[in-house]
């Protein structure tokens, strides 16, 4: 069979979340990519079903919000214990009411799949993201100049030759890139086995319309969650299904021996809390499920994913567009290895606690905070000498500390200052705020946009006087910061700027 030979930046493999968020997000950075995708469609099963305020921020960036509220289950918010489905409820875990104050985007309820399908259809409406399902990576080699990768199409037989300057391996938990880098996995790898039980029935009699979050289920153990709108539900138990069928089992989880029910699938399963003892190989770059692994406890692996690819595009483009230095790809692993380690810590316990009856799951770091509150600590973020924002047990409070995500606020618009972040580093100040910007002006090495916000709360929530600046990531996250004016606002800013950079 003839082989075709491509050259492009990125080789993405896997089309999973973090696959198709890379592909979007160097596309909106002009950068060029190929993503292989072994399914020939997105997966069947509905796998997990929450997207995190911090990653529909970045989605609300993209404009794939919009999509993706179209088709939000509209579930009533938290987790209810029950002995059984026909039971009255032992207790309740709700969210506070009202809208988020620290974001202008809401967690999402919706399946994996169907999550997938709306990601899928923006990424590839870019011409610089060439999506292929049905491609296999056969193999790969590394050099000084990129990876060299084989690729088979597995309906024709047909290989392609793919030369890539780096690969991001977002390949999922079975990570056959992260195997032959000999990259180990630390932490638990057997947080206790389950099954997976999807099928279709007619629940809402003793859900309401508008289903929990999740519902746990003491007297077997097992979770149900609702997954789509036409009926369709997944529960999981603990261990597997011996001695009887999926819809026996089913029924007698739920107290329903009369229910009638279509089995979709089933699907044994290990949580695990574990991350990749490095991210960074070579050329090669893990992400999500390749580079870590997080029990379902809190729903973090999906957002957790994006916010890998959300830290690692930006810095891919600034490389390709000249104004990236050495340490600026080097940075990816200082930052987002402890972050991994951090999530698969929090959420182990969470999940330990949840399914040994020992109280609320996240009694350390709140979700919020799990979300949304880490900090970034490298040589690409300039410290200001402010306490930890990201201590053990802390609840989320929004923060301009570097390398924290810029802090939410509404503009007179009616957007956020989210909505600024994208393309280019944004330096923020407040009226007038003509030295900071003529200090941009004299830096024309890193494209800047410089946004003076008229709003009176945006010195006090980003920690500086009217006078201050704040310089924001593509990513979102603060560079640096200066609390009030400077005697020589260009040399400070360049040099805030090459800092950032990894010049």
């Amino acid at each position: 069979m003839a082989s075709e030979t491509v050259e492009v930046p990125v080789l993405i493999v896997g089309g999973g979340p973090a696959g198709l968020t890379a592909s979007l997000l160097l596309s909106r950075h002009g950068v060029e990519s190929v993503l292989i995708d072994k399914r020939m469609t997105g997966s069947p099963l509905p796998r997990a079903r929450g997207v995190h305020s911090r990653a529909m921020e970045i989605l609300r960036v993209c404009g794939v919000e919009p999509d993706l509220r179209a088709v939000e289950l509209p579930i009533t918010p938290g987790a209810e214990w029950r002995t059984d489905l026909t039971g009255t409820p032992l207790r309740e875990d709700v969210p506070s009411a009202g809208k988020s104050v620290v974001s202008p985007c809401e967690g999402l309820s919706v399946s994996q799949d169907v999550f997938e399908s709306v990601l899928r259809e923006h990424a590839s409406s870019y011409s610089a993201g060439q999506l292929r399902t049905g491609a296999l990576l056969e193999s790969f080699q590394t050099d000084d100049g990129g990876v060299q990768a084989t690729v088979t199409e597995q309906t024709s037989g047909r290989t392609t030759q793919v030369r890539a300057r780096w690969m991001i391996a977002a390949d999922g938990a079975r990570s056959g890139i992260r195997r032959q880098l000999d990259i180990a996995m630390n932490g638990p790898d057997d947080l206790g086995r389950q099954t997976m039980i999807a099928f279709r029935a007619e629940l809402a009699g003793l859900t309401g319309a508008q289903p929990r979050g999740i519902y746990f289920l003491t007297a077997t153990g097992a979770a149900l969650i609702w997954t789509h709108a036409d009926d369709r539900w997944v529960i999981s138990q603990p261990g597997p299904v011996t001695g009887e069928d999926p819809a026996t089992a089913v029924r007698r989880v739920l107290g329903l021996p009369d229910l009638a029910l279509d089995v979709l699938a089933t699907n044994p399963w290990t949580a695990a809390a574990q991350s990749a003892a490095q991210y960074v190989h070579g050329p090669v770059f893990l992400a999500g499920d390749a580079a870590h692994r997080f029990p379902p406890a809190g729903a973090t692996g999906v957002s957790a994913a994006m916010h890998d690819v959300h830290n690692l595009a930006w810095k891919i483009a600034a490389a390709i567009h000249g104004h990236g230095g050495d340490k600026l790809l080097d940075s990816y692993a200082a930052e987002r290895e402890p972050v991994g380690r951090r999530n698969a810590d929090e959420t182990g316990t969470a999940w330990s606690r949840l399914f040994n009856g020992d109280g609320a799951p996240f009694s350390g770091r709140s979700l919020a905070q799990l979300d949304m509150g880490y900090q970034y600590r490298s040589s690409i973020i300039a410290a200001d000498g402010s306490p930890d924002a990201d201590p053990p047990g802390a609840d989320y409070q929004q923060t301009a500390t570097p390398g924290c995500r810029a802090p939410h606020l509404w503009l007179a618009d009616g957007t956020s200052t989210i909505d600024l972040f994208d393309h280019q580093f944004v330096l923020l100040t407040a009226e007038p705020g003509t030295t900071w910007r003529d200090a941009a002006a004299h830096c024309p090495a890193v494209p800047v946009n410089s946004q003076v916000l008229t709003e009176p709360g945006w010195p006090d929530l980003y920690g500086v006087a009217p006078d201050g600046a704040v310089l924001v990531r593509p990513d979102g996250h603060v560079a640096w910061r200066s609390r009030t004016r400077s005697n020589n606002p260009v040399a400070d800013l360049q040099t805030a700027l090459t800092t950032s950079t990894g010049g």
